[in-house]
This record gives structure tokens, C-alpha cells and sequence, in this order.
């Protein structure tokens, strides 16, 4: 029902009485669906799986904003969402719930720090595409990734069996633009950091300590 269309009901407070209301959901305590991409089907279409019940993630909390990050470390993304309590007064339903991703890195990964000295330090605003595998990705170093969300700044790509990054470019806010092939004499390995810092070159690094 539109309330544009009932404006008389709406200003009476008709639409947020109980007896309107009845079981209708007005305030998000919907479970959750987390979508597995399944790749294409033969057609070119795209396919999704919903296995938020078979891994936990169905949580029935009024969810507002979600973000992912490497929380212990491991290679592996992890997901945190943030809630609202609303008008229950109960605190405990405005607790964050932490996804941790229990299966671990399976296949191979690269991530990339950014530190800028043109730009600005975050480097918010770069992009970062890599050549892995006769395929290309890209990623964008963003601020303010969801509603009271925000994603890693360390970016994470995903390179399957791949073991060596053939490329990786840093296209900084400030318009320069480096391109990498090699950590010193040695070629650009999976399973690694790798930080660039604007006009002073690249250097791997091993994740932090759980």
C-alpha cells in the first residue's frame, strides 16, 4: 500500500498501528541469505545459491550493514555485520555478528596495501588490477563501503591454483600510474602481501600473526 496514494490514513498514524500492521515484517528481523556464485549456466546467465542456513550465516537480526575483512589472518575472507536494535530496548540484538570463514584459503590468493604520498595516504580512490592466469581483475580502494560498513583497505584477489602474478598496476588518485612485474629479482608469488607505496616501489610482506 502506498502511503502517497492513502496521504488522509497516513497522517492519522493508521499505518504504524499495531492492529495495521498485524505479521506483516516492518522492520527488517528477515533472515539473512549469503549467495554462493555458481558461475554461468549455458545460457550466459549468471547463478546464485543461497547456503546461508547450511553455514550459520542466516542470523534473523534486523542486519543494516555487513563488511569483509581477513580478521585472523589466513588468507581467507571473513565477514562482520552490524545491527540495529530498533524499538526492542534489548541491547543484545545490536551486537555485530562475526562470519568466520572456518574453511580456510583452499585456493591461492594475493593481497595488496596501499600506502600513498601524492595521493592520500589511505590511497582511497586507487584502482589495482592484476594479471594472473591469462585473466584480469580489478579493485577499487573505496571509503565507506556500506551503511555503517567498511570493507578492509587491504585488497584481496583471488587466483585460484595460479601460483605467480604475471602483472599488478596501481593506478593512484593522484593520475600516476605504476605497473609491476617483479618484487626485486624475484617474481610476484600468491599466498603473499604486497605493499606499494606511491613512487617508492613494491615489497612482499607475510600476513600478521593470528
Amino acid at each position: 500500500m502506498s502511503a502517497v496514494a492513502h496521504i488522509k490514513d497516513y497522517k492519522t498514524g493508521k499505518f504504524y498501528s499495531d492492529e495495521f500492521r498485524g505479521d506483516i515484517s516492518w522492520n527488517g528481523y528477515e533472515h539473512n541469505v549469503l549467495l554462493r556464485n555458481e558461475g554461468q549456466s549455458a545460457d550466459g546467465t549468471l547463478q546464485f545459491t543461497d547456503i546461508a542456513m547450511a553455514t550459520g550465516a542466516d542470523d534473523i537480526k534486523d542486519t543494516r550493514g555487513m563488511a569483509y575483512a581477513d580478521f585472523d589472518n589466513d588468507g581467507a575472507l571473513d565477514i562482520i555485520t552490524n545491527t540495529n536494535p530498533g524499538d526492542s530496548g534489548d541491547a543484545a540484538k545490536a551486537r555485530p555478528a562475526l562470519l568466520h570463514n572456518n574453511i580456510g584459503a583452499k585456493r591461492n590468493w594475493l593481497a595488496v596495501e596501499l600506502e600513498g604520498t601524492q595521493s592520500n595516504r589511505d590511497a582511497v580512490g586507487a584502482m589495482v588490477t592484476i594479471e594472473a592466469g591469462g585473466t584480469k581483475q580489478l579493485r577499487l580502494l573505496s571509503a565507506g563501503s556500506g551503511f555503517a560498513s567498511q570493507n578492509s583497505a587491504r585488497l584481496y584477489f583471488g587466483v585460484d591454483d595460479t601460483t605467480q602474478i604475471d602483472a599488478l598496476t596501481v593506478r593512484w588518485p593522484s593520475g600516476r600510474v605504476e605497473r609491476f612485474d617483479r618484487v626485486g629479482d624475484k617474481a610476484i608469488l600468491a599466498r603473499q602481501v604486497i605493499h606499494v607505496t606511491e613512487g617508492n616501489g613494491i615489497k612482499a610482506l607475510a600476513l600478521p600473526a593470528k
